[in-house]
């Protein structure tokens, strides 16, 4: 996948690359925030969904959310990542846009063209599912351009607006499933038409980010820049998209929907460090192509760390909270929980090192490192999944996760000239500087 505040956003005025704004820690510390937001929603909904659809029921919700989620991702052919370092560098916004809008409208038709037979092959007779899968296909452009108006938010560093979109697609959806389970309403249809309902009412407000935009500036030579560097791109983006959301979408059409019901809720579990780990993705990638460099690697291995604390904590808990929480159904899924928690803490780093290599221009080694990892995650689970089911699935996540972290690591000594390990490993400066950090902004809040 791919997440209700009310605010007065600034101007769309680009600040100059010199000028001050919020510290990284700062941007992250916001960005974090929201994803909590959209955890806590996660800890309302997961619980609400799971219990009254049951294993097969919730399984059947995560096989269309999964794949109209991932889609929009991987018809765009890296123009959001193109348009957000352009930005930063304080690109016209109308060039920029008239270069990007054009080829991601006509590579999301693809999508169009291909809705029904892709439909019929997810759904796997499951006419709710069948009939989704068709429709959010059929509407991709829509999904495909606010996709890649995402990057023009983070490129221009408008953190209010690409949060507050955040939290609305968060929040309405668990809104309306709580309203539909009080009312007797929930089912697997109604619950799929509030996430997807959700998601999209979010991401019409990133269009703010096109205020004041009279006219597009077509430019050939400027389209084919762009397209050439997300040609670069894509591959990495399309392997690392799949890399973390391909199994439950080939999972869909593999298992039973009892199974994919279990592994959505192992997931659900495992992603509540995702959160802390796409706010530092996002808030590093601007900052690194404006040129702060050194920023990358005590960002990696911070993330590193503390992703493996808040893991290794809820892993110990699950055999207790994940029954507790979900029900007795899904107690098969805390083996599941354990190993993709383990998996959570290469995974962070290879996202927080994929924006700042990507951020310098050195998008061919995240690209390399998706592509194999992703040769690695199609076979692997074509073969054992059906036999091995969710817990087969995690493992799989687990060894290719670390496999395209070590390809990573090979090559970020060339793009900013420091070791491997100093991206994974943290070190007592690194405690000391989290600690004053945290101290700096608690007197903060008292004096404020």
């Amino acid at each position: 996948m791919p997440t209700a505040v009310t605010e007065t956003l600034p101007p769309i005025i680009p600040a100059p690359v010199d000028s001050p704004g919020p510290s990284f820690s700062g941007i992250v510390g916001r960005l974090t925030s929201v994803n909590v937001v959209a955890l806590l929603a996660a800890v309302i909904a997961g619980p609400i969904t799971a219990r009254m659809l049951g294993a097969d029921g919730r399984g059947e919700l995560a096989a269309i959310i999964s794949v109209l989620t991932v889609v929009p991702g991987l018809l765009d052919p890296g123009l959001a990542l193109w348009l957000a370092r352009e930005r930063a560098r304080g690109g016209d916004r109308s060039e920029l846009l008239g270069a990007v809008l054009p080829p991601a409208v006509g590579v999301s038709l693809i999508g169009v063209v291909l809705a029904y037979p892709l439909s019929e092959l997810l759904g796997q007779g499951r006419p709710v599912v069948t009939t989704f899968l068709l429709i959010g296909l059929l509407l991709m452009p829509v999904s495909v351009v606010l996709h890649v108006l995402v990057g023009l938010a983070i490129g221009e560093s408008r953190w209010r607006l690409y949060s507050a979109t955040r939290i609305v697609a968060t929040v309405l959806p668990v809104a309306a499933i709580v309203t539909l389970a009080v009312t007797g309403w929930l089912t697997v249809a109604t619950a799929a038409v509030a996430y997807l309902g959700g998601g999209a009412i979010g991401g019409l407000l990133i269009l703010r980010c096109v205020r004041g935009v009279r006219r597009l500036a077509l430019d050939r030579h400027r389209t084919r820049a762009a397209v050439a560097f997300g040609a670069k791109c894509w591959l990495g983006q399309v392997a690392g998209t799949a890399n973390y959301r391909l199994d439950q979408v080939l999972m869909a059409g593999l298992v039973s929907s009892r199974q994919l019901g279990l592994y959505a809720i192992a997931v659900t579990v495992a992603s509540i460090t995702h959160g802390l780990v796409l706010a530092v993705g996002a808030a590093l990638f601007p900052r690194v192509a404006e040129g702060d460099v050194d920023l990358a690697a005590r960002s990696s291995r911070m993330t590193v760390g503390l992703v493996g604390v808040v893991g290794a904590a809820l892993a110990a808990a699950s055999p207790t909270m994940v029954p507790f929480v979900f029900g007795g159904e899904f107690r098969d899924a805390v083996p599941m929980v354990i190993v993709l928690l383990l998996a959570s803490v290469p995974l962070a780093a290879t996202v927080v090192l994929a924006a700042a290599l990507v951020a310098t221009n050195e998008p061919g080694v995240t690209m390399r490192a998706e592509l194999f990892g992703l040769a690695v995650t199609v076979p692997a689970l074509v073969a054992f999944v059906p036999t091995t089911g969710g817990l087969g699935a995690a493992v799989i996540s687990l060894i290719a996760y670390a496999l395209r972290l070590a390809i990573q690591l090979r090559s970020v000594g060339r793009a900013f000239g420091a070791p491997w390990w100093s991206f994974v490993i943290p070190t007592g400066a690194d405690v000391g500087w989290l600690r004053d950090r945290i101290l700096l902004r608690l007197r903060s809040a008292r004096r404020s």
